[in-house]
């Protein structure tokens, strides 16, 4: 059964950068929490990125905090009650998805 994908649009106004300790899949990877604030969304204020799923451009982009303060469209699993980047897409500021 395919996972739903999610579009969140909004900005990323924070990353924590973490190396994943526990036990599975992504144990000893790098791992990012994003704080984001999404249009339409309030209640969800992180998005969960991990290294390997994102690719090496993206984890580079986000480490150095390329996408600061521009609007995005994140697409996104959601797990456990945690949304999970699968990627993104820069919206310019005359976008709208409605």
């Amino acid at each position: 059964m395919a996972k739903q994908i999610y579009e969140l649009i909004g900005v990323k106004v924070k990353e924590k950068l973490s190396k994943i300790t526990y036990a599975g899949t992504y144990a000893g990877k790098i791992g990012y929490h994003l704080m984001v604030e999404v249009d339409d969304r309030p209640e969800i204020k992180k998005i969960y990125a991990y290294q390997d799923s994102v690719g090496l451009t993206g984890s580079v982009d986000i480490e150095e905090s390329n996408y600061a303060d521009q609007r995005y469209l994140f697409y996104c699993h959601l797990n456990d009650r945690k949304y999970y980047l699968i990627g993104w897409k820069e919206l310019n500021n005359n976008s709208s998805l409605k």
